[in-house]
């Protein structure tokens, strides 16, 4: 008797809980499924930085039909990293699995010691279809493999390439400047150089939107040291302190100082982690 009535108090407490409640639960339950690698890497970060010391860059071998420009497609890539992977003990396994009811593209880099680490790369197919699934996963393949290892592409060919006669480009020839239309840009520097100095207030407009959100990107990847030196910067040599103030003379000059900031905080990381 006693353990029929605990039986109804507890179904009529599940009756009383939002359906929200299981939705979460379970939501839960999936994303502890999602783990990025296994609780040692030591050994495996050791074997990935000896492999990338041996990568070469990937090499353009394709070319986009519908913005003409050129990229290393995957067998590109994974010939670059095939050999100095397999060579370090590390092996490259890519499969789909649904992830929270998407469908997520999962690359992992093994270690024979049984370490591994992996990521997850959204697919987002026109349709559901096989055609399309497969292309988008093509797609997400190139784009996980790369981000995953480091894997750089490069225009410039080596002699491997060069003996299978791929990567190489022919360099157009420069179109020389007519003589009449170099003196009178010349002339008309001269004359707004002139003016600049005669009026004293020549002003440069302010950087666009998009430009100011292209540095705000590149900010995000900085850590709080290096940004308060950037601001610095900033403030004494222009007298700026918001991205807003910024001026089209001196944008690709900050966008510079910006990119250089992320190599040197990536570089001391890298030197962090090999120590």
């Amino acid at each position: 008797m006693e353990n029929k009535e605990k039986i109804n108090q507890v179904m009529n407490m599940l009756a009383t809980l939002d359906p929200a409640d299981f939705a979460s639960f379970f939501s839960v339950e999936k994303q502890r499924k999602t783990a990025t690698q296994s609780e040692e890497i030591k050994e495996l970060v050791g074997a990935l930085s000896k492999a990338q010391g041996s990568m070469r860059p990937a090499v353009f071998n394709r070319v986009n039909p519908h913005f003409k420009n050129r990229y290393a497609d995957f067998t590109s890539c994974m010939d670059c990293c095939r050999e100095p992977l397999a060579n370090n003990g590390l092996s490259i396994m890519q499969y789909c699995e649904t992830v929270n009811d998407k469908l997520m593209l999962v690359t992992m880099l093994a270690h024979t010691s049984g370490q591994w680490m992996k990521s997850y790369f959204p697919l987002n197919p026109m349709k559901m279809d096989s055609q399309s699934i497969g292309s988008a996963m093509t797609y997400g393949k190139r784009y996980s493999l790369s981000a995953l290892l480091g894997i750089v592409s490069d225009d410039e060919d080596d002699d491997g390439e060069a003996s299978h006669g791929r990567g190489t480009t022919q360099q157009a020839t420069p179109k020389p400047i007519n003589s009449q239309s170099q003196s009178k840009f010349v002339e008309g520097l001269k004359t707004f150089q002139h003016d600049i100095q005669k009026s004293g207030n020549f002003t440069a407009p302010k950087i666009s939107a998009l430009q100011v959100e292209m540095i705000k990107r590149i900010d995000e990847k900085l850590d709080e040291e290096c940004k308060a030196k950037i601001y610095k910067w900033l403030e004494s040599q222009y007298k700026i302190t918001t991205f807003e103030e910024i001026s089209v003379d001196i944008f690709q000059k900050v966008v510079g100082a910006f990119e250089n900031a992320v190599k040197f905080m990536n570089q001391q990381r890298l030197e962090v982690a090999h120590a």
